[in-house]
């Protein structure tokens, strides 16, 4: 079984943060080829993707994912084999010496070696010894400023139901969302939702932060953000996409994350292959956040992620990252369930203020009243 086309055209892309654009580009072209979607950018260069036609009377979902992952950014060839890049995203120091890694520079790959890190920002990040923010390289030839460099890892490949990439964080959720879109035009689905694809997560979620204060995403809309997230002992890749009760900055809005359960339960009494899990990701922090602060109903479903951030701790050097596409098919399948749902997320206290006055309904009041 070959790897769906979104998700092996866009795990091949280069990427890193504010230089998104072959992913940015490639994902604008898809979507301009579907029937009943509208893109347009915000003033900050994010991409929002709208499917419409003939929706119920459902308030619509809007989904997040955002484009970049961590990589490097050219400066400056300091001479005819050595270059001085920005670093952009969480990868620890001690990753750094000797990896190897790879710049897209006027349509081909350019590869080179960290030869050492020459800023590194303190950490945030209990156990960290540092963030790096620079290094130099030794590559094989110039490489323009502003080119996006990755860690020279494999191309996208499948094995045993497990994909494995050079940055499945998070072009791997963007290409979910465009799977979507793609399955929502080919089948006419009478229902509406909003696709923003954000720049720049790597570096605190700016893209997101920026749609959230300019409205792109409209204020009455809830939020669902997209991610892969670093796996759990109790969050394993393969056990299912994972609707998330929150992340390590907040807890998400209570009542979408029960809209989404609802679905998935009934996702799984009509099809016994349908699998998830539910659970609190806090090994790392997601778009919303930034859209929980800004006062929106936001809440979180993921795939979880091996390697996170090309990380692989037992080995302790930079290596592939690695999703199950089990996992990722059937999250497609739980956004269109999401969408199509014809009751759509209950407002936070009737349906809490429901499920509680039927407990009270099934006991024996009276037996309470006169203990």
């Amino acid at each position: 079984m070959p790897l769906p086309k979104p998700m092996q055209d866009l795990l091949s892309l280069p990427t890193a943060s504010y230089v998104e654009t072959a992913v940015m580009d490639y994902l604008a072209r898809a979507c301009r080829r579907l029937a009943h979607v509208n893109i347009k950018y915000d003033r900050y260069h994010n991409l929002l993707a709208h499917y419409r036609w003939k929706p119920r009377a459902v308030t619509p979902l809007a989904f997040v994912a955002h484009t970049d992952h961590p990589g490097f950014v050219a400066r400056e060839m300091l001479d005819r084999r050595t270059v001085r890049a920005a670093f952009r995203g969480g990868v620890k120091p001690e990753y750094f010496p000797g990896a190897r890694v790879r710049f897209w520079s006027d349509g081909r790959w350019i590869k080179g070696r960290v030869v050492k890190l020459t800023r590194v920002a303190p950490a945030h990040v209990p156990g960290w010894s540092g963030r790096p923010e620079e290094a130099m390289l030794r590559v094989a030839a110039d490489v323009r400023p502003n080119a996006p460099g990755m860690w020279d890892l494999p191309e996208p490949a499948l094995k045993s139901n497990i994909v494995t990439a050079r940055g499945c964080d998070d072009v791997a959720g963007t290409a979910a969302m465009l799977t979507l879109l793609q399955r929502l035009s080919r089948k006419r689905a009478r229902c509406e939702v909003y696709c923003l694809f954000t720049r720049a997560e790597e570096l605190g979620f700016i893209g997101a932060i920026a749609a959230a204060r300019v409205r792109t995403i409209p204020k009455r809309l809830p939020v669902i953000s997209i991610e892969t997230s670093s796996e759990l002992p109790n969050a394993r890749v393969g056990d299912g996409p994972i609707i998330r009760v929150g992340d390590r900055a907040a807890v998400f809005t209570p009542h979408l994350t029960a809209f989404c359960r609802r679905v998935a339960d009934e996702l799984v009494e009509r099809r016994k292959s349908f699998k998830y899990q539910r659970k609190l990701m806090d090994g790392g922090t997601c778009e919303a956040f930034p859209f929980i602060a800004y006062g929106y109903a936001a809440t979180g479903v993921c795939v979880a992620l091996g390697n996170y951030h090309n990380m692989d701790t037992g080995r302790q050097k930079i290596a592939s990252e690695y999703v199950s596409l089990g996992d990722w098919l059937r999250m497609v399948d739980l956004f269109e369930a999401l969408v199509r749902d014809e009751r759509g997320p209950a407002p936070a206290t009737p349906a809490m203020r429901a499920r509680v006055d039927a407990l009270f309904a099934e006991a024996d009041a009276e037996t309470m009243l006169r203990a």
